[in-house]
């Protein structure tokens, strides 16, 4: 009876909210990446100084007051601008709040390697964001966990699960 119990006790602890992530495959962009549910598909419009207007599809989730959303934009005809592209977002999220964490995250390894640039910023709206941004076959891609004020603690390490599953594959889809 006792072993029973243990059991069904280890199955409701294992039975985690990290349990519910799905991978989901989008071939149209190249990417695949885990959310916590099935995300929401929308285009609109990505605008920045470097880029007056360019369309873009967004996908997103918001889950325990967790906003999860990457973002991709088509620049097929301005690869040699990738590293601009790159940069410009990065320098727009510093100026955004405090930068808590930088890095320089990497998917794949060896030759199929695809370099980014990561950060973690306090926002001054009370939230903090943890983005990975990259620019790979074209496209850019931003990857944005964003903990909300109403969680009520800028904890990450759920958060961070998202940027950490997005894989490409741009011949395997």
């Amino acid at each position: 009876m006792r072993n029973l119990a243990f059991v069904a006790v280890a199955l409701v602890l294992g039975a985690t909210p990290a349990a519910a992530w799905e991978e989901y495959i989008y071939p149209d962009d190249q990417f695949a990446i885990q959310f916590p549910a099935e995300p929401k598909i929308e285009t609109g419009v990505y605008e920045t100084a470097l880029v007056p207007a360019r369309p873009s599809t967004v996908y997103s989730v918001e889950h325990d007051n967790i906003l999860y959303v990457i973002t991709v934009v088509d620049f097929s005809d301005r690869v040699q601008d990738g590293a601009n592209f790159v940069g410009e977002i990065a320098y727009a999220l510093m100026r955004e709040g405090d930068v808590t964490f930088h890095d320089f995250p990497r998917v794949d390894r060896l030759e199929n390697a695809i370099y980014g640039v990561g950060m973690v910023v306090d926002r001054n709206d009370g939230s903090r964001v943890r983005s990975s941004i990259y620019f790979t076959g074209g496209r850019l891609y931003r990857a944005d966990a964003i903990v909300l004020p109403a969680r009520g603690d800028r904890d990450m390490s759920i958060a961070s699960r998202f940027d950490q599953t997005l894989r490409f594959a741009l011949d395997a889809f």
